[in-house]
C-alpha cells in the first residue's frame, strides 16, 4: 500500500470519526423558503459531512457513478424530503445519518465497493433518510417548494465539492479511471 493511498485512507477515517452525532438544526425563521433550504445543509457537520463524502465516493467509484451515486442520493434525498412533508414517519433517522458518514467514508476506501449499482443503492439509501430529516425540519410555514429546492441546490453544491475533491484524491494515488457499472 503506497504512503498516498495510505494518507487518503486515514482522511476519510479522520473525517468518519470527527463528525459530531447526527443533530437536529432548529431555528430556522417562520416564512422560510429558498435560501432558508439551501442553509440548512450547511447547518450541521453530519450532513456536510455526508453530503461531500456522497461525491468523493461517487468520484472514487469512477466513470458515470461520478454523477450517478450522487444523482441517486439527491433523488431519493427528494423523496425522503416529500415523505415528511406529507407526514409520512421513518424511524431510526438521525442514528442512520450518522451511521451514513461512517458507511460511506469506508465505502470510498474498500476496494469491493467499486460497483456503481452498489453505490447508487448505498446513496439513494442513505439519501432517502437525510432528505426525510430536511423534510422534518422544514419549519411549517416554509414555502415548501423554495426550501426544497435551496436544500437540493445546496447538496448539489457540496456533492459538486465531493466530486472534486474524489477526482483529486485518485490522482494523487494513481487510481485508474474505469469502473465496474
Amino acid at each position: 500500500m503506497s504512503i498516498s493511498y495510505r494518507l487518503a485512507v486515514i482522511a476519510a477515517a479522520a473525517a468518519a470519526f470527527a463528525a459530531a452525532p447526527a443533530l437536529a438544526h432548529p431555528g430556522h425563521l417562520a416564512g422560510a423558503g429558498f435560501l432558508d433550504g439551501a442553509a440548512h445543509p450547511l447547518g450541521g457537520l453530519d450532513h456536510l459531512i455526508a453530503m461531500v463524502t456522497v461525491g468523493v465516493y461517487g468520484a472514487t467509484i469512477g466513470g458515470r457513478a461520478a454523477l450517478a451515486v450522487p444523482g441517486a442520493f439527491m433523488a431519493a434525498m427528494a423523496a425522503g424530503g416529500l415523505f415528511a412533508m406529507l407526514g409520512g414517519e421513518l424511524p431510526l433517522v438521525e442514528p442512520t445519518i450518522y451511521a451514513s458518514i461512517v458507511v460511506l467514508a469506508l465505502l470510498c476506501i474498500m476496494p469491493m465497493s467499486r460497483n456503481g449499482s452498489v453505490g447508487m443503492a448505498f446513496a439513494a439509501g442513505f439519501g432517502l433518510f437525510h432528505g426525510f430529516a430536511h423534510g422534518a425540519e422544514m419549519p411549517a410555514d416554509a414555502a415548501a417548494l423554495g426550501y426544497a429546492a435551496g436544500f437540493l441546490v445546496s447538496t448539489a453544491a457540496l456533492h459538486a465539492a465531493g466530486i472534486a475533491l474524489g477526482l483529486a484524491i485518485r490522482k494523487l494515488i494513481g487510481r485508474p479511471e474505469e469502473a465496474v457499472q
